[in-house]
């Protein structure tokens, strides 16, 4: 009798020690899980909280100004000694920059996009400013500078690019600038038919018109009152005097 009792609790003990080890395992397993979770959780978190968008340069912004709207013939200038002159900007100020202005005097489209280096912002802004003054006063001749130079705009992006766009809708190419992001498709911008004083005659390419052949209009290749098909009238003497007005 003693020996079954004592056979029956040893079995009791075994078994108890089976069932907690079994448990004990299943939790250390359901821990070692929850802990995995919790780090790939962990490490997705972070690694997305650590990737930065793409950084913009210059060339980007400068595709998003130069592919949303149709611009004249422009030519890009990198000459410092040109730039002063041109645009009143010492390049030495700035870590990079894209600056191009229309190859046809008679448009006075511009596109200036400049980082300045750190501590030369308000050096930058001022010149910028200066010659964004002339733009808006003093620059414009023909009906077409007028109204590239009525829509120009000046500013500073959101990441630091000082900017003059001389446009008929400069405003709306800053906008689509402002906005573009590395990759991105570029937005593009319906540019509205410009309208021209009607008493300022004008050519095909926007510049007003001197001389003609149409009736009130001056023939430049024609003679000189007094004066014949050679230049000289009838009778005139070569070595006479000639008024210059």
């Amino acid at each position: 009798m003693k020996k079954f009792l004592a056979t029956a609790v040893a079995l009791a003990a075994i078994t108890a020690a089976f069932t907690g080890c079994s448990n004990n395992s299943n939790s250390s397993s359901s821990t070692s899980s929850a802990s995995s979770a919790a780090d790939s959780s962990t490490t997705s978190g972070t690694s997305q909280a650590e990737t930065p968008a793409a950084e913009r340069t210059v060339s980007d912004l400068a595709e998003a100004v130069n592919g949303c709207v149709e611009w004249p013939a422009m030519e890009e200038i990198n000459d410092g000694e040109i730039i002063k002159t041109l645009f009143n900007l010492d390049v030495d100020l700035l870590d990079e920059y894209y600056i191009s202005n229309a190859m046809m005097s008679v448009h006075l489209n511009e596109i200036i996009i400049a980082k300045p280096k750190a501590g030369n912002e308000d050096a930058v802004k001022a010149q910028l400013d200066e010659h964004f003054a002339y733009i808006k006063d003093g620059a414009a001749f023909y009906p077409d500078q007028e109204i590239a130079a009525a829509g120009a705009v000046e500013g500073v992006t959101s990441d630091g690019y000082y900017y003059i766009i001389v446009h008929q809708i400069g405003s709306q190419i800053a906008d689509v600038m402002e906005a573009y992001k590395p990759g991105d498709e570029i937005t593009k911008l319906e540019v509205p038919e410009p309208t021209y004083e009607e008493n300022v005659p004008t050519d095909e390419i926007g510049a007003p018109i001197i001389f003609g052949t149409g009736e009130g209009e001056v023939d430049i290749n024609a003679p000189m009152a007094g004066f014949g098909g050679d230049g000289m009238g009838e009778g005139a003497d070569s070595n006479s005097d000639i008024a210059v007005y």
